[in-house]
Parts: C-alpha cells; structure tokens; sequence
C-alpha cells in the first residue's frame, strides 16, 4: 500500500502527518474521526467508510462514511460546527467532514479527500474547484451572532442571506482565556471572525490539518468561497451541541486570543497561517442620549472585505443607538464620522451632520456614515484601504426642527457687486417664529435682469431617506453617487460639500441675457445644419463638386460655437443654524444696470415650496 510518510514534499509543501490517498480508500474500511463537544477537549468517534462518490463537481469525488458512537448518538448525528472534523484510516489522515444533509439521517456524511485541501496551501495562483452543487447539502456553517439584537440582526441576517449563510445569535462574549495559549491540535475548534470585540460575528468549525510551518485547514467546505481572503482566525470554546430536527449544531465561542489568519477560502475548505495576523479595521461608536444622560462606547474590529464592510458597519452603529437610546421614535441627532485610509484626500475626512426624525431617528442618524461608506468601498476608480473609523452621534428628543416659512429681499434695489440683505423667518415645530438675516455677495460681473433666489433647506429632500433595507438598494445608491465622475477623490470632495441638514441655503441664479439666448440660437442652429449635412452624405444627396467646397465660412463658425465655454459663477451663501431646515422658497428680484438711475426696485416674494 503505497503511504505519504511525514515531511514527504508534495507540490511545494510538506505534509505534517502521513495520509491515505483517495485511490486506496475503499468501502468498509473503519476509522475514527475527532472533534469538540464540549469546552476544548478533542474526543475520537467511530466512522465506517461507505463508498467514493465521484463526480460531486468538476474533477471531484467525496468519501461517503457512516458516523457512529455514544456522543454521535446522544446527540442526534454529525453537527454543524463539525466541519473539517479530520477522519483517520489505519492512523493515516484521509480527509475532512464537510458536507452532509439537513431532515435526514444525521449519522451520514461526505468527506472530502486531505489531496483536494492540501492544495490550498501556498494557493494564490489557484483557483480551486467550485462547489455550488454541494452548497445545499453542505454542512451549515452558522454564522454566530453575539451583540446584535433585534432590527440590527435582522438586516443584517437579509444581508448576508445572499451569501448562504444562516445568522445564530449567541448573546455570549468571547472566552475568557486570554492568559492562556490554546494549543491546537487537529480536532480542535476554531472560529473565523468577521468581527470581534464588543460584537462578535464567526463561524466555528474544526481543524482538520496542521504542520510545523504553522499552516492550517479547516471546514472541509467554503466559508464565502471568495478566493484570497484576510480573515481572523481565533481559538474556540464549545458550550455544548444543540440537538436540532433539522441539523444539530455547535454553540460555542471565540476566545480572546488570536491565533492568525485565514487567508485562502475556496471549494475543498480554508487554509491559513498561526501567528500571521489580520489587517483589520478598528471601529469606535460612541452615542450619548441627552434626554436620559446615558452614554455607551462600543469597540470591534473589523475584517477588510468591501462587501461586506458597509453592512457591517452600519448595523453595529444601529446596534449601538438602539441600545443606548432603549426605544424607537421622534429626536434629534448630531453626528460625526472620521474616516482614517490610504486613498482618501488628506488620509481621512471628517464630516458633522444634524438630523430630525418623527418616526426614527437611530436609522435615520446613520445614513451619512452609511453612504460615505458605500461610496468608499463600491467606488469605481480606485481601492480605499481602510485604517479607521469613527463615528459620534449625540441624541436629543426634542424636535429641534424647523420650516423655512417666510422670506424678503431688505435691499430697496440690487446691483452687481451689491451686498444683498435677506431676511428669512423660520419657525421651530411647535414654537415660535424668528427671523434669521443672512448677507450674500452679487458678483460685479453678474448680468443685470431678472433673477431667481432660491432660499432652501438643508434637509429638504432628505425626509423619507432612510437606510436600505438590503443591498440591491446599495447598488442603486452607489451607481448614482459614481456617474458623471472620472476620478475618486472629485466624488469624495462633492460629497462633503454637501450642505449640512441644519444649514439654510441661499441661492441666486441670474436669468439669461440677451447675448446667451442668441448664443444658444446659434448653436442650435449649427447643429441643425450639420445634421442635415451628414445625412445628405449618408444619402449620397449631393453632387461630388457639392461636397468638394462646403461653405468653410459657417463650419468654421459653428465649431467656434460648440466649443464655447460660458462660465457661470456660482452665487450662493450657506448658514449653519441651531435647527434641522426644511422646506424652500423661491423670489424673484432685479437685478439693475449698475450705471442705471437709483429708483426703487420692485422684489417679487413667490413660495414655490413649504411644508
């Protein structure tokens, strides 16, 4: 019987303990398998091999086996969270557990063979082998949830429904062993972690292989199957195996220490590396409600994966406001983000924000954060990595919102280089009305005539945004925020130029001069003509000695119009006010000659728009 001994080298890799390859397995043979069921002892079980299954994927064949003994019994068959269970014939490693099927006889599993893991070792240039036909019958690696609760578990359980993964909540913290180095050993229980530290997201599953260069396997199966991947890697404690009609499962937790990465996660299961550890990302929320004095800081750090971020981090910061704030409903939010990565102007940006919400102001306080992050991470133009995040958020139940009600011009008549007085009345909810007077500059070179002042609300519009509920609404956002753009760092500069919620909003928009409307007559005009030239060519119309002279004079004129550029001077001046703003107004006033005599002028008040 031909044995790989230990350290042979095989495809660049030395293998830590001898195998058994697929050719020599054949049904009937007994062996043992090993794994957790309870804190972190490695105990052995009994398995029977039934017969090679071949074709389950492209070039791919699984071991069928037969599990059996006391524990198997006790608790109902082979459990999710043993995946990567390492399964010995004769002393000799032939695979891991790594598949099975849900309402069904649980002692039955698929093995796959130890060749097909080993070759995620030192796996860049691989691609693996794919398994979506397996992925139904797999054994279910539960993503365990502890400290998110309620709506912030819940969205993200949707988002993360597309993935395949099935959300537990497991309301216990990592273990408390962090004085202490775990010493692994294949049987032993891990956790891959999205996140750790107050939240905790990660999957337990088994060690199947380990050698003296410190590299790892595990699951037997694809955690997301997304190729090279930089994920935590911790030790785990199992609290016990939870019988379950469908598939019984390991409850367990991350301890505190680290133990690496993983860094290769593909179709015959997960590879990684002890002592090489995760880039991740730090993540600091602090919300303080004003009304009850009560404040909560909550720390995590988080896995550099763009998919996933977003989600991630806006469902840990609504974690953190509900929690905090203890209920849903009407209050004012103040917020700020800073947000520290290689790729952003400055190395970080950093934004405040005012909100009001009748209905929820947890979801409706993170919609800046949420929006900076999915135009970071689904940006076109360039990779943004990540350093840190930050994201403050103070609370008031109070309606400090207010309508832009009322407005008038104080100047008797308005020229170009004018300092123009507008007074604007607000009124709070429920409160009353006062008046705020802004000054705002007429460009010397503006045009004199009619002219439009638009005076607006900051938070005019955003009334019915909210978070999105899943991620197709992501794509939408993210789609929108890019077009028109041609570099990164203009949609991040637009972006926090964006005025504020509490900002009032003065603006004038000069009418067109006579000189404009001509131009853009004569523009239009050329481009008549040159329609209807091109398609007298097309139609081969005209006659050879025709299109040997066209008339130089106008095509010479036209070009000079479609390459002109009219440029027009942004006139606008933003107030930052105590109050959320919404609603807008729109007057209309003269603008006057500036050698024209000083007679009054008439300001025409028009509300376009209130609330």
């Amino acid at each position: 019987m031909f044995v790989l001994l230990i350290m042979i080298l095989i495809s660049g890799f030395s293998v830590a303990e001898e195998i058994m390859p697929l050719t020599e397995i054949e049904a009937g043979m007994q062996g043992k398998a090993k794994t957790v069921f309870y804190g972190d002892k490695v105990e052995e079980f009994p398995v029977e091999i039934i017969d090679i299954m071949p074709d389950q994927g492209l070039n791919r064949d699984l071991i069928l086996i037969r599990a059996g003994g006391e524990k198997i019994d006790e608790i109902g068959g082979i459990a999710a969270g043993m995946s990567g269970s390492p399964v010995y014939i004769e002393g000799k490693l032939i695979g891991a557990i790594g598949y099975g099927w849900s309402f069904s006889e649980g002692n039955y599993a698929l093995v796959t063979p130890i060749e097909d893991m080993l070759a995620l070792i030192n796996s860049e240039d691989n691609e693996g082998i794919e398994n979506s036909n397996l992925a139904e019958r797999g054994l279910s690696t539960p993503l365990l949830v502890s400290g998110l609760t309620g709506r912030s578990f819940d969205r993200l359980k949707k988002d993360l429904e597309s993935l395949g993964l099935e959300l537990t909540p497991y309301n216990v913290s990592t273990g408390g062993r962090a004085e202490l180095k775990t010493k692994l050993e294949p049987g032993s229980a891990v956790a891959v972690q999205l996140v750790r530290g107050d939240i905790n997201i990660g999957s337990i599953g088994t060690v199947s292989y380990l050698d003296e260069s410190g590299n790892i396997l595990a699951f037997g199966h694809p955690f997301f199957n997304k190729g090279e991947v930089d994920y935590m890697l911790s030790s785990a404690t199992i609290r016990g195996v939870i019988p379950s009609m469908q598939q019984p499962f390991k409850l367990g937790s991350p301890n505190k220490e680290l133990l690496g990465s993983i860094t290769v996660d593909r179709g015959a299961g997960i590879a990684g590396k002890l002592e090489k550890y995760s880039r991740v990302i730090p993540l600091r929320i602090r919300v303080s409600d004003q009304e009850r004095e009560v404040e909560n800081k909550v720390n995590a750090q988080l896995i550099r994966d763009e998919d996933l971020i977003t989600s991630l981090v806006t469902n840990i910061g609504l974690e953190s406001l509900d929690a905090t704030l203890d209920r849903i409903g009407e209050g004012t939010a103040r917020t700020r983000f800073k947000i520290t990565a290689n790729g952003l102007p400055e190395l970080s940006i950093e934004r405040e924000n005012m909100y009001y919400s009748r209905h929820d102001i947890a979801s409706l306080a993170l919609l800046d954060l949420y929006q900076v992050m999915d135009i970071i991470t689904g940006n076109p133009f360039q990779e943004v990595n990540l350093i840190d995040i930050q994201y403050d958020v103070e609370v008031d139940h109070t309606a400090q919102v207010a309508l832009v009600q009322e407005a008038r011009v104080i100047n008797q008549e308005i020229r170009p280089g004018d300092q123009v007085e507008v007074e604007v009345i607000l009124h709070p909810y429920r409160g009353e009305v006062f008046t705020k007077n802004v000054m705002i500059e007429i460009p010397e070179d503006t045009q004199p005539g009619m002219a439009s002042m638009v005076i607006d609300g900051g938070f005019t519009g955003q009334s019915y945004q909210h978070l999105p509920e899943d991620s197709t609404q992501e794509d939408d956002l993210n789609q929108a925020v890019v077009q028109g753009y041609k570099d990164f760092p203009s949609i991040i500069e637009d972006y926090l130029e964006k005025p504020k919620n509490n900002d009032l909003i003065i603006q004038v928009h000069p009418g067109y001069t006579p000189d404009d409307i001509e131009a853009e007559d004569e523009n239009k005009q050329g481009h008549e003509a040159g329609d209807q030239e091109d398609e007298r060519k097309e139609n081969k119309e005209e006659s050879p000695e025709n299109t040997a002279a066209p008339d130089q004079e106008s095509k010479e004129e036209g070009e000079r119009i479609d390459n002109r550029e009219i440029e027009e001077t942004e006139i606008k001046e933003i107030v930052e006010t105590d109050y959320v703003l919404e609603g807008n107004l729109s007057l209309d006033i003269n603008i006057k000659d500036i050698n024209s005599k000083n007679t009054p002028d008439i300001t025409e008040e028009r509300v376009e728009k209130g609330e």
